[in-house]
């Protein structure tokens, strides 16, 4: 095969600019008007880099280059927190998906002046079951399907109701001077001092979340040493400058009292379009479209990408045989079929139980850091370990810093991740129908359910390993096949390629390729 021509600054920095495009939590940061802008560049700085330089470390060691998280945890701690990393790593997409489909409801409830699609619970759940559903029974057919529908939804129901906004937003400043939340410094840092909680973070935590997707194709950067450093500092820079014009245009004219979080970004287009082109109200419609439109794009890729990335533990015989099947189609049919319970039964506590409401969607973000953060502190405690070790194995790059600077910078992530992590078990000041007590009990019910769940899968699959025979093998993607335009945490790093049953000697080759990799486990344990 060809060797892959490296990719200069530009080229890898495209590759992550998707997660620029985040309009969806753009009310979330609004709740905290010009704070905000403070708390993305703390998000950015004392966590999102440390999470880039690390993974990327982590990625390039010998032994680590085609397995992902699981490789990366695995061969250092072990095949059980490998293995917790990567479920982790999958389950915060289950609870990723509610928020994201609360934010197609609450575009289609404002465009069809339909309180009730966005208000009654049962009907809401309703709602949310055929999107899931629907998106889940078409993608059983394969992802080649969606790629082409991916990238024009990205365009059209991402990329350009963003630029709107941000425009109508200096349009209706620089018109009006006026916004609804307080300019004033004083006031900012007095409310800073006397309300600031780690939970305020949550959300400028998932804005940055999934950057290790990036980590895994810095092989295939020209001069990592220098260029990636700098593609991920100018990512965050940008991140930063995005992510704060969105939160602000939403909070400049939507009120806190009055912000709804799944609806904020077009309640915010639709008051914009009053102001500054009232003649163009009627595209408040057509923006609510093709917002509904982008994000039923990004589901359809998700549903199927991160479920791949559960496979590669297949070569320790952890998951169930049962779960390993896969159609005609490349898909994992079982394992979308579980993911879908999981989502069914998460969704349905959160929007009839807990009403849909603000307090629900704020739940949702808290869960999905809550999990993915379980991921990334296995990531950084992995990487301390390694840098400890006295077998230095080799690798493309190194933290910034020598010995010190990998210290440093992966303990300033350690400590935010697990202060973080903390805080998703306490409400922050937004929601307001949920006692303290009775959020911090679910929340930690919840996770003891999940993480116990997570080990006895792993008990049961490694003391009964069911390894090789599968009708199909894996194969790493190449940075030229990943598609840019889905966000990186809905980005997988395996191919599933079909094994036909008629050519036996290939599927005996499968069988010892596991079988070696499994022996090999077995003896580094």
């Amino acid at each position: 095969m060809a060797n892959i021509k490296k990719m200069n600054f530009f080229g890898f920095f495209t590759l992550t600019a998707a997660m620029l495009m985040s309009a969806d939590e753009y009310p979330a940061f609004a709740q905290s008007g010009l704070l905000s802008v403070l708390y993305l560049v703390l998000a950015g700085v004392i966590w999102f880099l440390p999470v880039a330089l690390c993974s990327a470390e982590l990625a390039t060691i010998d032994g680590n280059d085609e397995g992902g998280v699981f490789s990366w945890v695995k061969n250092i701690l072990g095949s059980r927190w490998g293995f917790v990393a990567v479920f982790f790593q999958w389950l915060q997409i289950t609870v990723n998906f509610i928020t994201m489909i609360y934010f197609i409801i609450g575009a289609l409830s404002y465009i069809l002046h339909w309180d009730a699609l966005n208000t009654n619970p049962t009907l809401k759940w309703g709602a949310f079951l055929i999107i899931y559903w629907g998106m889940t029974l078409w993608q059983l057919g394969g992802v080649n399907k969606t790629e082409k529908l991916v990238d024009v939804s990205f365009s059209l129901g991402i990329v350009f109701p963003s630029v709107v906004l941000l425009v109508l937003g200096v349009l209706y400043f620089f018109g009006s001077g006026k916004v609804a939340f307080d300019v004033n410094l004083h006031d900012n840092v007095r409310d800073l001092s006397n309300n600031f909680s780690l939970d305020t973070i949550v959300p400028y935590i998932l804005a940055f979340t999934g950057i290790e997707a990036s980590a895994s194709y810095i092989a295939d950067l020209d001069k990592p040493k220098r260029n990636y450093p700098l593609a991920m500092i100018t990512l965050v820079v940008f991140a930063i400058v995005l992510d704060s014009l969105g939160g602000l245009s939403v909070a400049a004219v939507v009120p806190v009292n009055g912000l709804t979080l799944n609806q904020g970004v077009i309640q915010a287009v639709g008051i914009m379009f009053d102001k500054t082109l009232p003649v163009l109200h009627a595209g408040v419609y057509v923006i609510g479209i093709l917002m509904a439109f982008g994000m039923i794009g990004e589901i359809s890729s998700w549903i199927i990408g991160p479920v791949k990335s559960l496979f590669v533990t297949a070569e320790d015989g952890i998951l169930p045989r049962y779960c390993l099947q896969v159609n005609k189609d490349k898909v994992p049919v079982r394992m979308i079929m579980i993911q879908g319970l999981v989502v069914t039964i998460i969704s349905g506590l959160l929007t009839v139980v807990f009403k849909g409401s603000n307090d629900a969607y704020q739940m949702a973000m808290s869960l999905t850091v809550m999990l993915y953060l379980v991921t990334y502190l296995l990531i950084f405690i992995s990487y301390l370990v390694q840098v400890n070790a006295r077998d230095k194995k080799d690798r493309a790059f190194r933290v910034p810093g020598g010995r010190i600077g990998q210290y440093l910078i992966a303990g300033i992530g350690l400590i935010t991740s697990m202060a973080v992590f903390y805080s998703t078990f306490i409400p922050n000041k937004h929601i307001k129908g949920i006692s303290t007590g009775t959020y911090t009990v679910i929340m930690v019910i919840f996770f003891v359910v999940i993480f116990g769940a997570t080990l006895m899968i792993y008990e049961f699959g490694h003391r009964s390993p069911s390894v090789g025979g599968y009708n199909w093998r894996l194969k790493h993607r190449k940075s030229n096949h990943v598609q840019k335009s889905i966000f990186p945490q809905g980005r997988y790093e395996h191919e599933i390629e079909l094994v036909e049953e008629t050519f036996d000697k290939d599927e005996q080759e499968v069988k010892n390729i596991f079988s070696s990799k499994k022996k090999n486990n077995d003896e580094n344990r």
